[in-house]
């Protein structure tokens, strides 16, 4: 038997190996024409996106996308298309491609696209795998690593983080920053023990949580001190927030064994920022001797400074 002779009994054993790949492997894989019209799909994709056996073909491959991403897909299909690569895994490193189930619900995908042809006609293949798990878990590790874990706020690192995000696409607004300190903490601690006192930073936690808009960054900046920034609003609006801050826990009642029902109040300091004139650190530090005033002046109050432009050229 010749070489070639050879080469040519292994085809027909080399496409029932590719049929069986296709079939079996857990990875979704799904062909498209030149019209976005899918025309090929294994039984992993069905199972991935929830439909049954059969019922994908010949449908548009926009039934498997959230709308809100058919734009963006679309340029994402043009632009390999019309580009030199014959495979590309789509999507960014920070980013996953979004999938929708039949049932509504969606899930995150890593996909792998390539150029090929069928029956003499162009058709565009993806390899499709459900990362949702992948992604859960390290968004888990992500909030952990922000996150406070008593308050569940966030941590102090990742408040700057989010501050410095909002004053760069706030800039021309008014901008507040609140520093709030819970009044004889060290007290609590003394009095009624650890426990108790972890009680109380979770109760303000939860008062501070519910008291502010979405808009809102709050985080726990260390031991009984908090913080609160506040875009988009005037001195008048971020003092009535401020306010029912205080207001919603200091009538808090706290109940411990062995002792009467307890309250306690919160001191803040307020630093209110012009347009342009937001500096993370300046408005921290001006928020803290604004809180340094009110402890000083006997505790369970707010002080509330402005920084304005002239003040930042001193």
């Amino acid at each position: 038997m010749t070489k070639r002779a050879s080469i040519a009994s292994l085809i027909p054993a080399s496409q029932d190996i590719y049929r069986k790949i296709v079939f079996e492997i857990a990875d979704g894989i799904i062909g498209i024409d030149d019209h976005g019209i899918i025309r090929l799909c294994n039984p992993a994709t069905e199972s991935i996106f929830g439909w049954k056996s059969g019922e994908l073909l010949d449908k548009p491959l926009e039934v498997l996308l959230p709308e809100r991403v058919h734009g963006f897909h679309q340029k994402l299909v043009a632009s390999f298309q019309s580009g030199n690569t014959e495979a590309r895994y789509m999507g960014q490193r920070s980013a996953t491609i979004a999938g929708r189930r039949l049932d509504g619900t969606e899930i995150n995908l890593g996909i792998t696209i390539l150029r090929t042809s069928a029956a003499g006609s162009p058709m565009m293949v993806a390899v499709i795998r459900d990362i949702s798990d992948h992604v859960r878990y390290q968004n888990d590790l992500k909030r952990l690593a922000e996150t406070d874990s008593l308050s569940g706020l966030l941590n102090r690192r990742a408040f700057r983080a989010n501050v410095l995000q909002s004053v760069s696409a706030n800039a021309t607004s008014y901008s507040s920053m609140v520093i709030f300190d819970l009044d004889g903490f060290k007290g609590v601690n003394d009095r009624f023990g650890h426990d108790a006192g972890d009680e109380v930073i979770t109760c303000f936690s939860d008062v501070l949580r519910n008291s502010i808009r979405a808009t809102d960054i709050a985080g726990r900046w260390g031991g009984e001190e908090f913080v609160l920034f506040l875009p988009n609003l005037k001195a008048r609006e971020a003092i009535a927030i401020v306010e029912r801050i205080r207001a919603n826990f200091s009538g808090a009642d706290f109940n411990w064994q062995g002792h009467p029902s307890a309250n306690f109040t919160v001191s803040a300091g307020l630093a209110i920022a012009a347009p342009g004139c937001a500096d993370l650190s300046d408005m921290i530090a001006s928020a803290d001797k604004a809180l340094y005033e009110a402890k000083r002046a006997g505790r369970d109050q707010l002080v509330c400074l402005e920084i304005q432009q002239e003040a930042l050229a001193s």
